[in-house]
């Protein structure tokens, strides 16, 4: 009975064993299949993902992970620290470091912070322009899982965004300053008109034919002139920012546009005595392709300001030339007030008057030229560049480009 006993123990000892070797290889079956159930999904996802333990040592990544940041299968393998992996984006510039992380130390800093707390998110841009946020969450038996997302899209409407926002702001200061400003402007010429006129009407000189009406129709017509100039501004800066300004591409003769402009303005020079030359370099061409009548608009402006910051009898030039390739300009100098370096890059602003190019003291406008000028000159796919010094005078010159690219030329490809 001893031996027969001691038999049974030894088979049930053998069976024992037998079924915890079963269960512990039906264990290690089913953690490989849960292993290869979670490498399938790593590697169908469409994001890219990592796992880390504890110590922070990458125990497995998929293949999105590694074409994300440019990584070997090597250098992304098990039992990489994720510092280390930190340090090849660094040196190999995959990410952008920027103002928000001071150097490449400071970036990899603020991710080790982060990797200790996994409190909210870690945004960063790669060097391909794409931001891509990182989301770590702790695992139960330790260490931790990252899923890297793609928000290129999401950044981009929040700059959208904000950038809709700076531009409702800008047009509300538009409105604000317009208000403020042609309230005046209009004013003015208005109450010139309406009190010459009274005057005139109640014969307060006496009869008529006296001398003095004369200077009060002369101060009436040139309130009107002032009147229709503020106007005629008025309509364009509404054509430009409504953006129903539909500009003509036409070959025209550039010195024979200076020649009219010239002559329409002559009233304004003729009272000055000032001396308005016209000129072109040997190999500017005949005609220039552009929009002949913003091109007068701008030059109009440019000589009307020139004119109006020259001194008696001082020199004003027109002069075309060639700049570079496929393009053309027109430099307008003169040697008046100029300007102050602080004002130089607030040309082309709306109502830019006070202290500033835009008139005399005692001529006033909508201080609207320029900003029409800037307006009408981008339009036609052009720059305004400004060179000036206090008490030497300014130099103002239109660049065009001769193929008509501009995005105000309908059925450029600007334009659509």
């Amino acid at each position: 009975m001893a031996a027969s006993d001691t038999k049974n123990n030894l088979a049930r000892d053998e069976i024992d064993a037998l079924r915890m070797e079963l269960a512990s290889l039906r264990a290690r079956l089913e953690r490989a299949e849960a292993a290869t159930v979670i490498s399938e999904a790593m590697e169908n996802s469409s994001e890219a993902i990592v796992i880390y333990d504890e110590d922070g040592l990458l125990v497995a990544c998929n293949r999105n992970f590694r074409e994300l940041y440019g990584y070997t299968e090597e250098e992304a393998s098990k039992g990489v620290h994720f510092a280390e992996l930190g340090r090849i984006d660094v040196e190999r510039g995959n990410v952008v470091i920027g103002d928000e992380f001071g150097d490449g130390d400071d970036y990899l800093n603020r991710k080790a912070e982060y990797r200790k707390t996994l409190k909210g998110s870690f945004v960063v841009q790669l060097k391909d322009g794409r931001w891509i946020k990182t989301v770590d969450r702790r695992m139960q038996r330790g260490g931790f899982v990252s899923v890297q997302v793609d928000i290129t899209d999401v950044k981009k409407n929040e700059q959208d965004l904000r950038d809709a926002k700076e531009a409702a702001e800008k047009a509300a200061q538009f409105k604000s300053e317009f208000l403020a400003n042609i309230s005046h402007d209009l004013r003015t010429p208005l109450n010139a008109i309406i009190g010459f006129s009274e005057l005139i009407q109640s014969e307060f000189r006496g009869p008529l034919g006296h001398e003095d009406y004369r200077e009060y129709v002369a101060d009436i017509k040139d309130s009107g002139h002032l009147l229709l100039s503020i106007v005629n501004d008025l309509l364009d800066t509404a054509k430009l920012e409504s953006g129903r300004l539909h500009l003509v591409c036409e070959d025209f003769d550039a010195i024979g546009c200076s020649e009219e402009v010239v002559k329409r303005i002559r009233p304004i020079t003729s009272k000055k005595h000032l001396n308005l030359s016209i000129s072109k370099d040997a190999n500017f061409p005949e005609v220039i392709p552009a929009d002949r009548r913003a091109t007068i608009q701008v030059l109009n402006n440019l000589i009307a300001n020139a004119a109006k910051h020259s001194e008696d009898g001082a020199d004003i030039g027109i002069h075309w030339h060639v700049p570079e390739p496929d393009s053309v300009a027109v430099t307008v100098s003169d040697t008046g007030t100029g300007i102050a370096p602080e004002l130089i890059e607030k040309i082309g602003d709306p109502f830019l008057q006070e202290g500033s190019y835009a008139v005399h003291p005692g001529e006033r406008g909508a201080g609207l030229g320029l900003y029409i000028c800037t307006k009408l000159i981008a339009a036609m796919g052009g720059r305004m560049d400004v060179e000036s010094e206090l008490g030497e005078g300014t130099r103002v010159t239109m660049v065009l480009p001769t193929n008509c690219s501009g995005p105000g030329y309908a059925g450029s490809d600007a334009a659509g």
